[in-house]
Parts: C-alpha cells; sequence; structure tokens
C-alpha cells in the first residue's frame, strides 16, 4: 500500500481551531497588537494545541475511496489506513516522519527533520499560541492587514528554528485562522466549515491551492493521551537471549516455534514485516484477515493472517500479523521475520558461532566499524563505496548473494565490474538472471574489503542501489540496532 505526498501533507493539518463560546462577541481586532492579538486568540483557542483529537477522513488513494483514520495530539500524529483488519500508515513526532507497518512497527523515512510537516502542525494545532512556543525559538511577527479569501484579514508571520516559515491569516470578526501560506508562495491553505467538537470549533473542509485537501466525516476529543507506535515487544525467559542457527546455510536460519509448532525460520532483514508460507498458514488452520500487496523478484496479492506466540530460543513474542507467501516453503524454511522482530531489540548475528542473540555482543578491543543506518520500506540501508563510485546498498540477511546491485544503478555504473558468468536465481513472486564479476575495494565505514565478488540481477528492483547480501554479511559478527539507527560490523574472528 503507498500513500500519496499530499496525503501525508494533509494529515498534518489535522486540528484547528476555535473554542465554542456562547458569550457576546468581544470587540473586533483592528487596532489590537500582536500580544493583544495572541491573548484574544487564546482566549477563544487556548489548549488546542495539548488536545488529543481524533479524526476521519475520506480520500482516494491510488485511485481507490479509502478512508483515513487520524490520531493528533501537540506536533505528533499516527495516520492509519485500513484493508479489513490490516492497517499501515505514518507517524510524526514532531520532528521526523516514520512509516508504520502491518505490525505499529515504526522506522523513520529519513534522517532529517520534516521542516515543512512541522510548520503545517504548528498551524493546525495553533502552537504558536502556546507560551512554551518560545522556547524553541518560535517568533510571531505581525505581518499587517491583507486580503485573504476575499476577506480582509490580520497577517502574522510565524516562524521557529526547525520549521518553514508561515504566513498566517486571522479572521478580524471570530479570532480564527483562516488560512495560511509559506513563505515561498508555495501553497496556500484555506480552513472551513468550522463546528462544535466539545469544547472546540474545528474545521472540517480544507483546500489546498484551491483543491480539496481534506474533508473530514468525524471528529472527537480523545481525554487519553496520544499512544506512540510501538510494534512487538519481546519477552525474555532466559539469559542469555538467543537461539542457534544452522551452520550449513550462508543465511541466518534457525528454528523457531509458532503457536506451539515447530517450523524452520529465516532471520530477513529485507522483509519489512513478518511472513510464513502457504503451507504453515494451512497447517495452523489461519484465516485471513486482510490482503496486501508483495514485491520481490516479481509481485503479487496475498493474504495476511494472524499468528502466535512466537518463540525464537527463549524469547518470545506475543500474536502478530503475517504476510502469507505461496513460494517460501520450497527453500526448506516457512516463516520470515524481517522489520517486527529486528526492531524490537539489538540483534547480533554471530555467524562464526552460528548463533543469533538479542542485544549488542560487541567486544571492547576489537576493531571494527559502527555506521550510521537509515531505512527504506522498513529495510536498513547504509552509505558504501564502491572502488570510487559512493552507493546506498541495502544490508540484506536474507539474499545469499555478496554484493547484489540493482539493475538499473549497474546500468548507470557499468564500468564497476565485468560480468564473466551468469547464474540462475530466484526469490518471492519470480526468478532472474544474476551476472556475476568481481570488484577490487569495498568501503564501508572504517573497513575496507578486497577483491568482492559483485553481481546484478535483471528483475532486481531491490531497495536502495542494491544489497549487501548473506554472502558479504557473513564475515563479520554483525549487530543491527534499529532504535539507534547503527550497524556494527566486528571482522570474524
Amino acid at each position: 500500500m503507498r500513500f500519496a505526498a499530499q496525503v501525508i501533507a494533509l494529515c498534518a493539518l489535522v486540528s484547528a481551531l476555535g473554542r465554542a463560546s456562547a458569550q457576546p462577541a468581544p470587540p473586533p481586532i483592528a487596532h489590537f497588537s500582536v500580544p493583544q492579538l495572541l491573548e484574544r486568540m487564546r482566549a477563544v483557542n487556548g489548549g488546542l494545541w495539548a488536545a488529543h483529537i481524533s479524526s476521519t477522513s475520506s480520500h482516494v488513494v491510488d485511485g481507490v475511496p479509502t478512508l483515513l483514520d487520524t490520531e493528533a495530539q501537540g506536533l505528533r500524529y499516527v495516520l492509519s489506513q485500513c484493508s479489513a483488519k490490516v492497517c499501515v500508515g505514518t507517524y510524526f513526532d514532531g520532528e521526523r516522519l516514520y512509516s508504520i507497518n502491518i505490525n505499529g512497527t515504526a522506522l523513520p523515512r529519513s534522517p532529517a527533520p520534516e521542516a515543512y510537516l512541522r510548520a503545517l502542525r504548528i498551524l493546525g494545532t495553533l502552537a504558536f499560541l502556546d507560551p512554551a512556543f518560545a522556547d524553541n525559538g518560535g517568533r510571531v511577527d505581525d505581518g499587517g492587514w491583507a486580503s485573504f479569501d476575499g476577506k480582509r484579514c490580520r497577517r502574522l508571520y510565524v516562524s521557529e528554528t526547525i520549521a518553514v516559515p508561515m504566513i498566517v491569516y486571522v479572521d478580524p470578526q471570530s479570532a480564527l485562522v483562516a488560512g495560511a501560506r509559506d513563505v515561498n508562495g508555495d501553497a496556500a491553505y484555506v480552513m472551513r466549515d468550522y463546528r462544535r467538537v466539545g469544547a472546540f470549533m474545528l474545521p472540517y473542509d480544507i483546500e489546498r491551492n484551491g483543491a480539496p485537501l481534506e474533508r473530514y466525516i468525524a471528529r472527537a476529543i480523545v481525554p487519553q493521551a496520544l499512544q506512540i507506535p510501538h510494534g512487538l515487544l519481546a519477552r525474555i525467559t532466559g539469559a542469555p537471549p538467543g537461539m542457534p542457527l544452522d551452520p550449513q546455510s550462508v543465511t541466518p536460519l534457525g528454528t523457531c516455534k509458532i503457536a506451539g509448532i515447530a517450523a524452520r525460520c529465516l532471520i530477513d532483514s529485507g522483509n519489512s514485516a513478518l511472513s510464513m508460507s502457504l503451507e504453515l498458514s494451512e497447517q495452523l488452520g489461519l484465516q485471513p484477515i486482510g490482503m496486501m500487496h508483495i514485491a520481490g523478484l516479481g509481485d503479487y496479492a496475498t493474504e495476511v493472517v494472524r499468528a502466535g506466540p512466537l518463540q525464537m530460543g527463549n524469547v518470545e513474542f506475543g500474536d502478530a500479523n503475517y504476510v502469507v507467501l505461496s513460494d517460501i516453503h520450497r527453500y526448506g524454511y516457512d516463516l520470515v521475520l524481517g522489520a517486527d522482530v529486528l526492531a524490537s531489540m539489538p540483534i547480533t548475528i554471530d555467524y562464526a558461532q552460528h548463533s543469533l542473540y538479542f542485544g549488542d555482543r560487541s567486544e571492547e578491543g576489537v576493531v571494527g566499524t559502527t555506521v550510521p543506518l537509515q531505512f527504506q520500506n522498513f529495510v536498513p540501508v547504509v552509505s558504501v563505496r564502491l572502488d570510487d563510485v559512493p552507493a546506498s546498498l541495502a544490508v540484506d540477511t536474507g539474499d545469499q548473494s555478496n554484493i547484489n546491485l540493482a539493475y538499473r544503478y549497474y546500468q548507470q555504473h557499468s564500468s564497476l565490474f565485468q560480468a564473466v558468468k551468469s547464474e540462475s536465481v530466484s526469490g518471492v513472486g519470480g526468478s532472474s538472471e544474476e551476472l556475476i564479476g568481481e570488484i577490487s575495494r569495498v568501503r564501508i565505514g572504517t573497513l575496507t574489503a578486497e577483491n568482492q565478488q559483485i553481481g546484478t540481477t535483471r528483475n532486481l528492483r531491490g531497495t536502495a542501489n542494491g544489497h549487501l547480501g548473506a554472502q558479504f554479511l557473513s564475515k563479520y559478527r554483525v549487530t543491527l540496532d534499529y532504535a539507534h539507527e547503527l550497524l556494527r560490523l566486528l571482522p570474524k574472528p
């Protein structure tokens, strides 16, 4: 499921902008100074910046009519799109935007703050009226009078250390925000159709550049605090937490239990959630709770089921949603454990000891490297240098390759290596051909690996510019720390 960029931005404007009052209307704000104007706006709208507001709106996403649910409080919000009982979405923590998968695991989309989204949240929650707004360099300056949406409004310039500056237009009669523009003039937002929701008046109709942006169906004030998405929670039943891996396998394969049934499981950092084979789903007698579209070397639509508990050695996870894959049983495993397990705590794959440990197993005095992780579709990505060419490669423990480039990237950098052979490869959704050669040097962090096998798969769209596969990673002790967005590599003894 994909969210249009506009859908992400529109849900930043999830709440505004007034409190109902039975008192006689106060005098117009024509001659108010900025401090007097802000005080008048607080009298009408005070406290909105701290309220937890739940909203449902209707949109067309990828040509399909869709309902979006938003929970917002302060600058934070959680946006969910659901199909039957399966939901995905986004989370904004006030600075950064996160993707949320089918089990509630949230991973950042980029390392940089979302300055424009933060500006929209400051506008939508009236955070610039909060007396604490100045604590983060917030300023509100007088812009005089201006015409906006056919009416004469007071204009305010609202700026803050992180956020993009905005121009806010205030209706002089109601002291409500009529709309806003960004300082570059690229977008104009208009708020209309205010209705009473609890103690506030909230807009049900928001336009962007004259086109419908938000049409709310229902809105409500929630007394409890907004819950931050946290994904699966692990329960450790012994020490040290971990499980043995198959010494005959290049990829990290072990034996897990799900609903009391033993099954072979692949620890796959290239998987965006959790998956199970069709055969295991049928053995457990599971019924579908929704549908998903998955992609690998090919793509297809498939079912989502709910199962559990999952036991990995002496670590246990509760019930969770699993994508059903019809083509993995033939590879010798029936469970694929991806982002949901890996994000629960740091995980170390010790290829020399053929063991997986929950926790950081780095040792003092052992020379290795630590590099930052970014995430694309829940898959960890690192920056490397292939000879002298920079590349972003997915850390993919489920890929048997050494280094496997996306075919489009290889076409753009065909001088990286000369193919000397080809092999047939297969994976989720299809099969293809991999062209294989050698590259003289691969640098990641402070480590350099020389004379490395490298290839490209014709049908591989993949994540980033390609994959660092299990064959490359098996030269190291690998720690994936999703919470701190770090990868640690220690050379194998």
